[in-house]
């Protein structure tokens, strides 16, 4: 789970270094918003996202459990 959380971090980086400007805003966005999941900081979001999240949490935590 490290790895591919680097690897993703990794990826994100590369990918900001060659696309254009509101392409690296949209990057830094999505960077947020998955500090924020991992810190549960859901207060001052938007409805729909919090519950997009938390959809993803629950994905998350599976994947966790099936590799353990």
């Amino acid at each position: 789970q490290r790895q591919q959380r680097q690897r993703q971090q990794q990826r994100q980086q590369q990918q900001q270094q060659h696309q254009q400007h509101h392409q690296q805003q949209h990057q830094r966005q999505q960077r947020q918003r998955q500090q924020q999941r991992q810190q549960q900081q859901q207060q001052h979001q938007q409805h729909h996202q919090q519950q997009h999240q938390r959809q993803q949490r629950q994905r998350q935590q599976q994947r966790q459990q099936q590799q353990q």
